[in-house]
């Protein structure tokens, strides 16, 4: 037999509005009564209706998480999909359900973002994509669904005034260049992809200058080696650059995926990694550990992004802290492994 409101009421001994508010997450209800009926609930299977909550709380239970169309492809969804992971990992523990989605309708060219607003289907947006323009950001203030920026810093909105979670990139590169320099290597280059234009590369390039400067290392601009974000950019990474790769001790790749493509060319050329050269890649994919040698990295901090970017939509959803702009950078974590 389905379980109904009545059941959990006689169970837990109260009303049965009490019931109502307390699986609406009202104010109303003691901390302690909400999570007793929220337990009662859980044990005896009952789905609380969305629609009625939609109805009585103006709550849809959705929660947008909106990313860049090229995202979809191998080297940038690599780190990214993992991200998507954690979010839908978080948002599930507090019963959110994630919608995830280009902003722009590959098929028709309108805006998803527009059409969510207009159909109210989501309680907030997570969004992880930095080209958004100025006039998006202001329909969806208009409307008075609350959003964060996560991964992605916006390009074309005040970022003061944005709650934003994103990972220390500059400290990424600064510290993947520290350690092959800790390693003794004297001359390394770093493979900057292309041609997406994102900030986090430009910053874990300035990390790579930076560790360079202080460690009192020459530093040439042809040691910025731009490549295709991609898997197959190994062989094109020799053929352009073998003179550079010869005369280096150590490279610091900006993405994984392009350190798998090197390696596995190295490998065909009879190359000996790390004895020949000394090799960092970025992200910590679980490819790393798959590969051989497996690769060093930097972790991305993608469960505590996830974790904070989640905390703050609700605290905005539940109307709390508004007046309080969040905003948090993470520290990466260096990964030593075989190629270092």
């Amino acid at each position: 037999m389905k379980t109904t409101l009545k059941d959990i009421a006689d169970i837990a001994n109260v009303s049965l509005s009490t019931v109502s508010r307390a699986l609406n997450d009202s104010p109303l209800i003691k901390v302690e009564t909400k999570a007793k009926i929220k337990e009662i609930a859980k044990e005896l299977k009952f789905e609380f209706n969305a629609a009625a909550r939609s109805l009585s709380s103006n709550k849809t239970g959705n929660i947008a998480v909106v990313y860049e169309t090229h995202i979809d492809e191998l080297g940038p969804s690599l780190y990214i999909n993992q991200l998507f992971v954690e979010l839908r990992a978080v948002l599930e523990e507090v019963e959110f359900d994630a919608i995830v989605l280009e902003a722009i309708n590959p098929k028709t060219g309108d805006s998803n973002i527009d059409r969510l607003l207009r159909q109210q289907k989501v309680d907030a947006f997570i969004i992880v994509h930095d080209h958004i323009e100025k006039e998006v950001y202001e329909n969806i203030k208009d409307s008075g669904i609350p959003f964060v920026q996560l991964h992605l810093l916006p390009r074309y909105v005040e970022r003061e005034s944005v709650d934003y979670f994103f990972a220390d990139n500059t400290k990424g590169g600064y510290i993947a260049t520290e350690h092959l320099i800790h390693q003794g290597c004297k001359t390394i280059l770093t493979i900057l992809p292309y041609p997406i234009d994102y900030e986090e590369f430009a910053n874990r390039t300035l990390g790579y200058k930076n560790a360079l400067k202080k460690h009192n290392l020459e530093f040439k601009d042809e040691y910025i080696i731009p490549a295709e974000f991609s898997f197959s950019v190994g062989h094109e990474i020799f053929e352009k650059h073998l003179e550079l790769i010869n005369k280096a001790d150590g490279i610091f790749f900006q993405t994984d995926i392009q350190a798998f493509a090197f390696l596995t060319i190295a490998k065909e050329r009879g190359m000996s990694i790390p004895k020949d050269l000394k090799i960092i890649g970025y992200d910590d994919s679980p490819l790393c550990k798959a590969i051989t040698p497996n690769l060093s990295t930097i972790k991305q901090p993608k469960t505590k992004l996830a974790e904070l970017a989640c905390a703050r939509v609700i605290d905005l959803i539940n109307k709390k802290d508004l007046e309080v702009v969040s905003q948090t950078v993470v520290a990466p974590e260096l990964v030593i492994r075989q190629s270092s």
